[in-house]
């Protein structure tokens, strides 16, 4: 390969372009071969269109250096993947004896008969690498077309993660040419727009900037990431950076605020609880997917309902009448509840208007009020989300609390 390593990675499948799925793949794909030097021109969707298929890979093989494909290695007729890319090649597809017996043994030990569809995925273009499926059964596969190599990988995302993580990413590793050693720095961020954080930045981003700066933007976290061969200079900026941003960094390795504040929880053994109307247990939710939680969290109230509110948590009725649900002084009733009821040193209490009925020119959908109660001291704010969604409304204001107990236990 030349020194300038340039990649398509092309999705197949019926199902993508008509709306019955969505391709996860290409963004993972991309994020890995860019750790590897690899710079992706491309990520396109196209349907099981044989024809389609092997026009995109022979115009690969005199244009690119690598074509990724996932999808299309199943059983059936319209997995048309394996045909398409030996004709790009000039090669015939082939029965794979190896790809055969491992299919064999993996559907008996599954207890689900072989067909004669089965047999289909053991066929591969002529002198292709077959790429095991350590998940599945569509082996993947590594060929040349003209002057790229070419990938196929199965379209689920646990196969395909698998299969690039176990086969693909090796091989490239050993046929990629050498580069060199670039050092990376990442930020994650809390709390400032992505336009604002771009203003702050300056000229730090522009395009030959040394060190390079890219962002990323998901549910109102920003992941920055540094680069640069020169260590340095990478340690100088990193140093800058924190300097500039150190007000919304929560993290240095993890982009989840879950993960950052469970492990602050597990690390203080400090035990926590939830109150959520909105939200519905999406904070709850959010901090129990991790192993080991439980050693702080054991309480999380779902009281949607006012009578919720005064029954699980203990919130006064005359409180729910003079400010109504949505309000500072409901919310930190709430905390202030969960922590009675709950025995926890921390609570972070949610109240809002997620929408789309439900709000007034006083409180406007979007407005969510917290609280948190750190040992008997509470502390509450609103926010107001301009954002389009129920769900949106929702993901921010879990995220938000999560924010804000971090920084709680923090200060």
């Amino acid at each position: 390969m030349s020194a300038a390593v340039r990649a398509w990675i092309v999705a197949s499948g019926d199902e993508l372009v008509q709306g019955r799925g969505l391709d996860t793949n290409s963004a993972w794909l991309a994020r890995e071969l860019g750790e590897l030097g690899v710079e992706t021109r491309r990520m396109l969707v196209i349907g099981d269109d044989e024809a389609g298929l092997r026009a995109l890979a022979e115009q690969a093989g005199r244009e690119l250096e690598l074509l990724v494909v996932t999808g299309g290695l199943g059983p059936t007729l319209d997995d048309v993947t394996r045909a398409a890319l030996a004709a790009a090649a000039g090669v015939e597809l082939v029965e794979d004896a190896g790809a055969l017996a491992t299919l064999r043994e993996w559907l008996a030990a599954r207890g689900r008969p072989f067909s004669e569809s089965n047999r289909r995925q053991a066929f591969l273009p002529r002198g292709a690498e077959l790429l095991p499926n350590a998940v599945g059964t569509a082996p993947g596969f590594l060929l040349r077309c003209a002057g790229a190599l070419v990938a196929a990988l199965p379209g689920p995302p646990r196969e395909m993660q698998r299969m690039f993580t176990d086969e693909l990413r090796p091989r490239l590793e050993r046929a990629l040419p050498p580069r060199p050693a670039r050092e990376l720095a990442r930020f994650y961020l809390f709390g400032l727009p992505e336009s604002n954080f771009a203003d702050r930045c300056g000229d730090w981003m522009a395009r030959d900037a040394d060190p390079l700066l890219g962002v990323t933007a998901h549910s109102g976290v920003l992941s920055a990431q540094l680069a640069s061969a020169d260590a340095a200079r990478l340690a100088a900026r990193a140093d800058e950076f924190r300097e500039r941003f150190g007000e919304w960094i929560f993290s240095e390795k993890s982009g989840d605020q879950a993960r950052v504040l469970a492990d602050l929880l597990l690390e203080r053994g400090i035990t926590v609880a939830t109150a959520e109307s909105c939200t519905g247990g999406l904070l709850a939710q959010r901090l129990t997917q991790f192993p080991g939680i439980s050693a702080v969290f054991g309480w999380g109230f779902v009281s949607y309902a006012n009578a919720a509110k005064q029954d699980l948590l203990g919130v006064d009725p005359a409180l729910l009448e003079e400010h109504g649900a949505v309000s500072l002084p409901v919310a930190e009733a709430m905390a202030r509840g969960a922590a009675q009821r709950s025995g926890a040193r921390l609570s972070i209490a949610i109240t809002g208007i997620a929408g789309p009925e439900g709000g007034t020119p006083e409180k406007p959908v979007g407005l969510v009020c917290f609280a948190t109660c750190l040992d008997g001291v509470l502390q509450s704010t609103e926010r107001r989300f301009v954002v389009r969604g129920r769900d949106l409304i929702r993901e921010f204001a879990a995220q938000t609390a999560l924010d804000l107990a971090r920084r709680r236990l923090l200060d």
